[in-house]
């Protein structure tokens, strides 16, 4: 995997999201009790989910990232972190809920994987579990991130971030300048973003097993548009 490792140092800082009010959408879904955070990162929703009482794990392929989500941990015991591939992760004991938050889907290559997510959600998931995740839509891959640059510039790191459109994925190169002492560091990631529609990915979960599939705008409860960015699903067993 060359993607969020020494980005992971840096991700708190350059990824922008509202996860207090991302957490209270996931509660008021349903997302209550014993849980499962899937591509949790640094444990941004984990966490906030953790300190409204759930029982959490959070499961993510970046050692570098769950590393930094180890040391912000407060309580040794929840939430807990393990270092697996969302395609093949299992729990011991179902669980009450499953996220996965900010284009963690979106990582997942083609239709054939997505289907290997959505059937160990299913299995790891109590009868009237809620399965609720996000993905970046058709039209913020095609339309907003692909083929453009991007740049931010801060005291100690700059990075620039160019994007190819491919006919189902976007390739992102990320360039990292971090300065140290009178000098910069270089360091490059490469991501890889598929592309989902909202009807495959409806029709995907129905295929799973799931029921009473329903699709939210931007974490509220606003109908999904033809220029939404972040589609939200949510699904029960």
């Amino acid at each position: 995997m060359d993607c969020y490792n020494k980005f992971a140092n840096f991700y708190n800082r350059l990824i922008d999201c509202d996860y207090d009010k991302w957490s209270q959408f996931l509660i008021k879904k349903g997302c209550l009790g014993n849980g499962v955070d899937l591509a949790c990162g640094t444990g941004n929703i984990t966490f906030r989910l953790a300190d409204a009482g759930c029982q959490m794990i959070g499961i993510d392929l970046s050692p570098q990232m769950l590393m930094v989500a180890e040391g912000k941990k407060k309580n040794v015991k929840n939430p807990m972190f393990r270092c697996q591939d969302i395609t093949v992760f299992s729990v011991t004991k179902q669980v009450d809920f499953v996220t996965c938050v900010c284009d963690g889907i979106n990582y997942v290559k083609g239709v054939k994987e997505v289907e290997k997510v959505f059937a160990n959600v299913f299995a790891s998931l109590k009868e009237g579990g809620k399965f609720v995740f996000d993905v970046s839509s058709e039209y913020k891959l095609k339309k907003v991130l692909g083929n453009n640059f991007f740049y931010e510039d801060h005291d100690d790191v700059t990075f620039f971030w160019t994007n190819q459109l491919k006919k189902d994925s976007v390739i992102m190169e990320l360039a990292f300048f971090v300065k140290n002492g009178e000098n910069y560091q270089r360091f490059d990631e490469r991501h890889v973003q598929y592309i989902y529609s909202e009807n495959v990915l409806t029709e995907l979960l129905v295929s799973a097993g799931f029921k009473d599939v329903q699709t939210f705008a931007d974490y509220q409860n606003k109908q999904v548009t033809k220029d939404t960015q972040r589609v939200v699903f949510c699904a029960t067993k």
